[in-house]
């Protein structure tokens, strides 16, 4: 089976806003640490704190640019940011596969963040569904949007949800059978 690459669904207009603006405020908090007067070990402590969470914010958005889904060797291969992990096919439940929109009435709901990025459109990480009607309350998400989303049930005790360019693509390869 050759190898297939599905890039993810860019930031919209507001989701880009608003991360670079959240850039450049944590940019001015560092401007306001430097010129503020604090105890020296609080200034140094504060700052590489900020610094850190700079460069990892920095960092994600830079990813996240470039994040996509690999079809390859039987594997499933998630490229994104702080998240990426490796599937086998085997463990997709493909049969139960589906394009959702997230704000149907036939979805489940997201219920919370347990461990990830959300800001507007982009949610990165893991969620909690409000319940477990497709298998699991679990899931890893790469979304940059609401609609027209794939969801895949895995064996592994969780759902993927991600907003792939092509998603009937991606299914296709997925269900294709290999050689």
């Amino acid at each position: 089976m050759a190898t297939q690459v599905f890039d993810f669904l860019p930031f919209d207009t507001s989701t880009q806003i608003a991360y670079l603006s959240l850039l450049l405020g944590i940019g001015l908090l560092l401007v306001l640490l430097k010129v503020k007067p604090m105890p020296a070990t609080a200034k140094s402590a504060s700052f590489g704190m900020v610094l850190f969470v700079l460069g990892l914010l920095t960092w994600v958005y830079y990813q996240a640019q470039n994040a996509n889904v690999t079809v390859r060797d039987g594997q499933l291969e998630l490229n994104i940011p702080l998240y990426g992990t490796q599937l086998p096919l085997a463990s997709l439940t493909l049969a139960e596969a589906r394009i959702i929109d997230l704000g149907d009435s036939d979805t489940s709901e997201l219920f919370y963040r347990s461990n990830g990025v959300a800001l507007v459109e982009y949610r990165l990480g893991w969620f909690k569904l409000k319940d477990e009607r497709f298998g699991s309350d679990k899931a890893l998400l790469n979304v940059t949007g609401s609609r027209h989303i794939l969801m895949i049930p895995t064996s592994e005790g969780y759902l993927l949800i991600l907003s792939v360019t092509q998603p009937e693509a991606l299914l296709a390869a997925l269900s294709a059978p290999t050689l």
